[in-house]
């Protein structure tokens, strides 16, 4: 008796990746999400950067706020000085001129009936920020 072998061919089952398969998902993963994160990273930087200017912003409003609430003769010069806690990441600076009623904007040497008041917050990431306002004396 004469046996013959049928060759069968063997299938292999198509439920799984191969590894040349999933590498190439990966290299391309890789370079559609580079792109994404660059973009992620430059968002979180400029987030950080607006809620910075913002908090400085509002410290000087609120320091110019005080300056301006002084009487006349008590608005003076403040050296530089960190705020308190949370904020002691901010300094501020105050600088007080005399100046002449028909030129506000140039410091004048002696008593005059208007001082100008620059409040200056700083910080490490924004640098610094001036907010500029006048007192007069009321008498």
């Amino acid at each position: 008796m004469i046996k013959t072998h049928n060759a069968q061919r063997t299938t292999h089952n198509a439920n799984g990746f191969t590894l040349i398969e999933t590498l190439l998902v990966i290299v391309v993963l890789a370079i559609c999400l580079a792109p994404l994160c660059i973009l992620v990273v430059n968002v979180v930087q400029k987030n950080s950067l607006s809620q910075a200017q913002a908090t400085a912003t509002g410290l000087a409003e609120a320091e110019m706020e005080r300056v301006t609430s002084l009487r006349f003769s008590t608005v003076n010069d403040a050296a530089q000085a960190p705020f308190s806690n949370p904020f002691s990441s901010y300094s501020y600076e105050i600088a007080v001129d005399y100046v002449d009623a028909n030129d506000l904007n140039t410091p004048v040497v002696g008593p005059t009936d208007y001082k100008r008041a620059q409040v200056k917050v700083s910080n490490a990431i924004i640098g610094s920020l001036t907010l500029t306002s006048l007192a007069a004396n009321d008498w």
